[in-house]
């Protein structure tokens, strides 16, 4: 199966997928049949006990793929309204994991999301489900500072199913 990353047109300060916030994540997402992945490395000043990665930053990861998931699949906007989450085992820092979403359910206002970490071996560290609503571009507008035309030109671009490096 190829996966194609999902260029990112964001120029906001995104904590999570920003490519120019210097004290974030700077996370890459891949477009798959069912929704999308990032793998990342967490490092170490983001822990909770010393090795193992903050429970919040945890969280963090299943929230930003579940929204990169549906940027990419459905070329909307959602707002995570709740948001349920399984530490099943210590995630360690400085060690490569890959979070996985994928839409479970959908209609015209609202998603519900499965999200995961695993170990690059696969073993299952944490897992979610998610509730989303829909935004409207114009609520989004509101609460960003961008305007309307520039949110949408960003959706469409990084919806597309084409382009970015295959992995």
């Amino acid at each position: 199966m190829e996966k194609h990353e999902i260029l990112n047109y964001w120029t906001g300060n995104c904590f999570g997928c920003s490519r120019t916030n210097m004290h974030g994540l700077q996370l890459r997402f891949w477009r798959t049949d069912q929704g999308c992945f990032t793998k990342c490395i967490i490092p170490d000043y983001l822990c909770g006990f010393d090795g193992i990665v903050h429970g919040g930053i945890i969280a963090t990861l299943l929230d930003e793929v579940g929204a990169w998931t549906i940027i990419s699949s459905l070329g909307r906007f959602g707002i995570t309204r709740e948001i349920s989450i399984r530490y099943l085992k210590p995630v360690p820092i400085n060690t490569e994991i890959i979070a996985e979403g994928r839409i479970i359910s959908q209609d015209e206002k609202n998603a519900v999301l499965h999200t995961t970490i695993h170990s690059i071996d696969r073993a299952l560290l944490a897992e979610g489900e998610s509730k989303w609503v829909f935004a409207r571009l114009s609520a989004i507008a509101n609460l960003s500072g961008f305007n309307e035309s520039t949110l949408q030109h960003f959706l469409e671009r990084s919806s597309q199913k084409e382009g970015g490096t295959e992995i």
